[in-house]
C-alpha cells in the first residue's frame, strides 16, 4: 500500500525554556473556520505521494477492484458530482475522494484525501484551543509557563484501511469514493503515543536520578523535547477523537516543578574570603571577573550547584636579563556541594618588572586581574552554564 505524508502546521504546544520564567505571547489570536480550512487546504496541496513500487501500485489497484467498477451514462453530471452522492457506512467516517487515469491511481488520491480530512480536523481542533487561551487584551496565555509552536509530520502509515466503496468510469475517467473508520486512521498515532510516554518516563526518570548538573539538564531536555512530540501527537488524536488511555501530563508536570527547584538553586558557589594578604586579594580579582560572566553566588553551596574553589601558588621570582619575572599558578577546581570533582583547570600567569620586586608584582597582579589566561577558563566554564 500507498503511504501518504501528512504535514501538521500551526499547532500550539507547551515548550519548555528557562526555568522560573512565565511566558505569555505577543502575537494576537484571530483565527477561525476559514483560516483552520485554508491552513489543512495548505496542509494538502503540500502533500506528495510517497514514490510507489509497481507492487503498492498493484495492491491498491487490487483494493479499488473489489468495488463493482461501474461506467456512467449521464452526461450532463460531473464524475465529481456523482462521486458525491456516495455516503460512507458510518457517520463519522473520513471520506475521500479521487479522480484519476485508472483506479488505482484514484485510490491513491482518495487516501491522500482521507489525510487532509485529519490535518482540517486537527487544525480547526487546534485553533479552538487556541482562542480558548486568549485573555481578555487577545494575547495568548497558558496554563503553564510556556508556549511554542510546532510541526508534527507523520505518515498516513494504515493508507489500506482506507477502503474504497463506490468506483465509477466518466469519460475515460476513474473516480473512487474511500472511507476510513477513524479507529483506524488514529491506530499508528495511537502506538505512537504509547512509545513517546515510554520515552519521556525514562527521560524524567534519568533527571530525577542525576547529581551531575550537565547531565541533568539534559535529560530533562530530552523529556521535554519528547514531551512536544507527544503533546503533538495527541493533538491528532484528540481531533479523531480518541483518548490516550495513559496520561503522562501529571508525571511531567512533578517533573517540571523539580526541574524549576533545580535551575532556581543552580548556580557557580564559592566562599568568600577575608584578610587582606595577597593571596586573597588575587583570589578575590579572580572571582571577580568569573562572576562578571557567570552566575557565581558568595554563599554556601546549594544542592545541585557547582562548588568553585581556586587556589594560587606563592609568587616565583627570578632575576632575567632585562629585570625580574614573578609567576604564580592559578588553579580553579569545580566540584558538587558534597566534594565529587568534576574538572580542573589551570593557568600560570606572569608579571616582569625591569626595575624591582614589587613593580613585578604588581605586573602579576594586573594580569591576574585581566590577563588573556582566563580565555581556556572560559572553554570550560561555558560547558557549566546551563542552558
Amino acid at each position: 500500500m500507498n503511504s501518504l505524508k501528512f504535514l501538521f502546521c500551526g499547532g500550539l504546544i507547551s515548550l519548555f525554556g528557562c526555568a522560573g520564567s512565565d511566558y505569555t505571547a505577543n502575537n494576537k489570536v484571530n483565527v477561525g473556520a476559514d483560516e483552520a480550512r485554508a491552513r489543512a487546504a495548505q496542509a494538502y496541496d503540500e502533500m506528495e505521494p510517497v514514490p510507489s513500487s509497481s507492487s503498492q501500485k498493484s495492491e491498491a489497484q487490487g483494493v479499488a477492484s473489489k468495488v463493482v467498477l461501474q461506467t456512467s451514462s449521464v452526461s450532463n453530471v460531473s464524475l465529481s458530482e456523482q462521486l458525491q452522492s456516495y455516503a460512507c457506512p458510518n457517520v463519522d467516517d473520513l471520506r475521500g475522494i479521487g479522480i484519476a487515469d485508472d483506479a488505482g491511481a484514484a485510490l491513491l488520491m482518495a487516501q491522500k484525501d482521507i489525510a487532509a480530512k485529519i490535518q482540517s480536523v486537527v487544525v480547526a481542533q487546534t485553533e479552538q484551543t487556541r482562542q480558548s487561551n486568549v485573555d481578555a487584551a487577545g494575547n495568548e496565555t497558558l496554563a503553564s509557563s510556556f508556549e511554542a509552536k510546532t510541526k508534527v509530520i507523520t505518515r498516513l502509515q494504515n493508507a489500506q484501511d482506507a477502503k474504497a466503496v463506490a468506483s465509477l468510469n466518466v469519460g475515460g475517467k476513474n473516480g473512487v469514493v474511500a472511507c476510513m473508520q477513524r479507529s483506524d486512521a488514529a491506530r499508528p498515532f495511537v502506538k505512537e503515543s504509547s512509545l513517546l510516554q515510554d520515552s519521556v518516563a525514562l527521560a524524567i526518570k534519568t533527571f530525577e536520578e542525576q547529581k551531575h548538573p550537565i547531565v541533568k539538564n539534559k535529560a530533562f531536555k530530552n523529556a521535554r523535547e519528547v514531551y512536544v512530540r507527544l503533546l503533538a501527537v495527541e493533538d491528532v488524536l484528540h481531533g479523531l477523537g480518541v483518548k490516550s488511555e495513559k496520561d503522562i501530563k501529571p508525571v511531567f508536570d512533578a517533573a517540571q516543578q523539580k526541574y524549576n527547584d533545580f535551575r532556581s538553586k543552580y548556580a557557580f558557589y564559592y566562599q568568600e574570603e577575608n584578610g587582606a594578604d595577597e593571596s586573597v586579594e588575587q583570589r578575590r580579582s579572580v572571582f571577580e571577573r568569573i562572576s562578571a560572566k557567570y552566575p557565581v553566588r558568595a554563599a554556601e553551596c546549594s544542592e545541585g550547584g557547582l562548588l568553585l574553589k581556586l587556589n594560587v601558588s606563592p609568587a616565583q621570582c627570578i632575576e632575567k636579563s632585562l629585570g625580574l619575572s614573578c609567576t604564580a599558578t592559578l588553579t580553579l577546581n569545580g566540584s558538587s556541594c558534597d566534594g565529587e570533582s568534576y574538572f580542573s583547570v589551570n593557568g600560570k600567569v606572569k608579571g616582569n618588572g625591569r626595575y624591582d620586586k614589587s613593580e613585578a608584582l604588581e605586573r602579576l597582579n594586573q594580569n591576574i586581574s585581566n590577563g588573556d589566561w582566563f580565555n581556556d577558563w572560559a572553554k570550560e566554564l561555558n560547558k557549566w552554564r546551563l542552558e
